[in-house]
This record gives structure tokens, C-alpha cells and sequence, in this order.
């Protein structure tokens, strides 16, 4: 699964790296990403759909879906539960 994390969110990135997740800085990864973990206004997320991303095309996931994440309030195990079952509260 590869995770890409909003900068900004280091302590995020870096525990989940810790529990063996691939975590990439989602502004300069040119690859699709199979969770989006950001903290704010999900509104103001531009990163993931192909066709802003002429890149990800070329290399397509079998779920191109992408599961969004706000980190706003949420521990680290928090998001990990919602990472392995894919499953989060509606936005807000």
C-alpha cells in the first residue's frame, strides 16, 4: 500500500514508516497512491485524480480508488485501524 501523506505531517509519515507503511510526500510522488492522509479542508487536495496527473496514468493500480484520510484529531493508531479497514467518517 502506498500512503501519501500532505507536508506538513511528519510525525505521521514517520510512524508509519515505522509500522511498515511505503509513505511518500504526496506533492512530489508522480505515482498513484492508494491513501491520501491530509489535515484540513479536503477541498484544497488536488493531487490524486489522473486527469490533474497526466503521470499516474501510466501506471495504474488494480483499486484505483484512493481513500482519503483528515488526520485532524486523529492518533496515528487511529489512522491505521481506518488504513487497514477503509473505513472513515463521512467528510466534513
Amino acid at each position: 500500500m502506498v500512503i501519501g501523506v500532505q507536508q506538513g505531517l511528519e510525525r505521521i509519515k514517520r510512524e508509519l514508516r515505522k509500522r511498515g507503511y511505503q509513505v511518500v510526500n504526496i506533492e512530489k510522488y508522480n505515482k498513484p497512491v492508494d491513501a491520501f492522509i491530509y489535515e484540513g479542508n479536503p477541498f484544497q487536495v488536488s493531487y490524486t485524480t489522473r486527469k490533474d496527473n497526466p503521470e499516474m496514468r501510466a501506471d495504474i493500480r488494480s483499486n484505483d480508488r484512493v481513500f482519503f484520510i483528515n488526520s485532524l484529531g486523529k492518533s496515528v493508531d487511529e489512522i491505521e485501524d481506518m488504513l487497514n479497514t477503509r473505513y472513515s467518517s463521512p467528510l466534513s
